[in-house]
């Protein structure tokens, strides 16, 4: 197998074949994905699936305080810091190419998502087959706050939510349960953290050969735990999100919202306006365009995206405020988002330093 420190491979015996449980082990920082664990889950997983004795795959976090907080940012803001573009890069293409990989993959997947989930703990876990999360999910694409943008196939999830829900989350950054991530189909079942081991048990006693459908069996199993969930707080602002987030503007999101008499319009709007002005703009662009593509155009659009940022400023200036220097006060390059220039979006889309070369499935 694969040897990694910070994720482990196991194989549970299964009926004539074996389960390949992939474990996700950097407690100290919130199992933040290195590219380290991004190339060896890669690794691992080919190996899997050339053997035939492969039942399924099951992703979890063994830490009750999360799955996964997202990239290695700090990692990659000290090798930009140097010059070093390149590694950032190569970080980006391995990320992209494994949220496909786990997307297409030839058996069935399970992603059991517990405690802080963003980023790209999000591309290892939403693009499964089976998407478990427990009571305990804070899910988040918070990427505006540090001068980035909703990639690991963002552009794909989000902007198949219902209604605007995705713009919302995309570029507020917002942090929601289990309830809503069901609500908005970013999950499909919610069960109780407790019930992980009883799952396994019962995923290892099913007889591939005696079912019609492997995922339907699975799927029988999740239903049978499924944890009755509380009433989705977004379904009380879903009319507001849907009318406020609408077009194609940032500015009149913004306005609307400063408009509407409710108090959380004023706080999503006051949210919205500390945010980077150019990653806000990239992102409503992203997800409008993205409505119109598969996964696998998503990614190659967002690694042309990610080369753009991690060549401006204020990448590194959003990861200074927010995880450096922790000052929460970044000085973002434009400043308004009226100085950003619509040129300079299109730019972003239209130049492309180097393409993202996926194989199988629809690239």
């Amino acid at each position: 197998m694969s040897e990694c420190k910070q994720v482990s491979f196991s194989e549970e015996e299964g009926v004539d074949g074996f389960w390949g449980i992939i474990s996700l082990n950097r407690p100290e920082a919130y199992n933040a994905l290195s590219h380290d664990m991004i190339l060896c889950i890669s690794t691992q997983l080919d190996t899997w699936s050339t053997n035939k004795g492969l039942l399924g795959i099951v992703i979890h976090s063994p830490f009750e305080k999360a799955f996964c907080a997202g990239g290695d940012i700090r990692t990659l803001y000290d090798r930009g810091k140097k010059g070093d573009v390149a590694a950032l890069s190569a970080f980006f293409a391995d990320e992209y190419r494994l949220n496909y990989k786990i997307h297409h993959y030839p058996k069935p997947w399970l992603s059991w998502i517990n405690g802080i989930t963003m980023g790209g703990g999000v591309g290892i876990s939403i693009h499964g087959r089976h998407r478990v999360a427990t009571e305990t999910l804070k899910f988040a694409m918070p990427e505006c706050s540090i001068g980035f943008f909703p990639d690991v196939g963002g552009s794909y999830f989000l902007s198949r939510m219902p209604g605007e829900l995705g713009t919302y989350l995309g570029l507020s950054g917002a942090t929601i349960g289990a309830a809503d991530a069901l609500y908005g189909g970013l999950i499909d079942h919610c069960i109780a953290a407790s019930d992980y081991a009883a799952v396994i048990a019962q995923l290892r006693h099913i007889d591939f050969k005696k079912v019609a459908e492997p995922n339907e069996a699975i799927t029988t199993i999740l239903n049978e735990h499924r944890l009755s969930c509380p009433p989705p707080a977004l379904t009380e602002y879903r009319q507001i999100v849907d009318h406020c987030f609408g077009g194609d503007c940032v500015e009149t999101i913004v306005q609307r919202l400063q408009q509407h008499p409710l108090p959380w319009c004023q706080t999503v709007a006051a949210l919205l306006l500390q945010k980077s002005p150019l990653s806000l703009k990239i992102t409503l662009a992203q997800l409008r365009r993205g409505r119109k593509l598969d996964l696998g155009a998503c990614l190659q659009m967002e690694y042309g995206l990610a080369q753009h940022f991690v060549c401006d400023a204020d990448f590194y200036e959003g990861v200074r405020a927010q995880i450096i220097d922790k000052d929460k006060t970044p000085h973002w390059q434009p400043a308004t988002l009226s100085a950003v220039a619509p040129q300079q979006v299109t730019q972003y889309f239209a130049t492309t330093i180097n393409t993202l070369q996926l194989i199988g499935g629809d690239a």
